[in-house]
């Protein structure tokens, strides 16, 4: 006897969004909290901090990273540009060293007649969540890439991540179709 099998349609966990950049962005600012791009080696093991941090709360959750592992999925790719990868600090006032507080990296994969920019890593420490650092970060990273000549830039997300999936619908990004 041969029982009928259900067939199902695995969705993939990965959601893509894009937003067009119609007009030049608008700056976003954030109280004493200042951008810089990152600083390889020194800024690693911050970053690597600052990730496990902001990735602490996710389900489903993503492993720790070594420095190993930052070299591999960052600097080890052939779209891996330092002024490409940016660091928000914020320091309690201008006798303490800042603290990196979030990052964002925006990443061009290039195809034979275009290139598209994505926005690789968007990380925020969950102490500076709803304080506009990530909408500070992406106005960054959008009007590097509307200086760029690019119209377009895209995303991807964790469908369970239903935090950062509204935060990117908030500022615009819409599902990829």
């Amino acid at each position: 006897m041969v029982k009928n099998k259900m067939i199902r349609r695995q969705t993939s966990p990965i959601l893509h969004f894009r937003k067009e950049l119609s007009a030049p962005p608008v700056a976003k600012r954030a109280p004493n909290v200042s951008i810089r791009t990152i600083e390889v080696p020194d800024d690693v093991a911050a970053w690597l901090q600052l990730r496990d941090r902001a990735i602490a709360g996710l389900t489903p959750l993503p492993r720790s990273w070594t420095t190993a592992d930052f070299l591999a999925e960052m600097l080890d790719k052939p779209w891996w540009r330092a002024d490409r990868c940016w660091i928000a600090e914020a320091s309690d006032s201008p006798h303490t060293a800042p603290t990196m507080i979030g990052s964002a990296t925006l990443a061009e994969r290039v195809r034979i007649h275009n290139s598209t920019l994505v926005v690789h890593w968007l990380i925020v420490d969950p102490t500076w969540r709803r304080r506009g650092i990530a909408r500070l970060l992406m106005s960054h990273l959008e009007q590097i890439a509307w200086d760029a000549g690019h119209r377009e830039v895209q995303l991807e997300t964790h469908a369970g991540w239903s935090a950062a999936v509204a935060f990117y619908q908030s500022i615009g990004y819409a599902p990829c179709s």
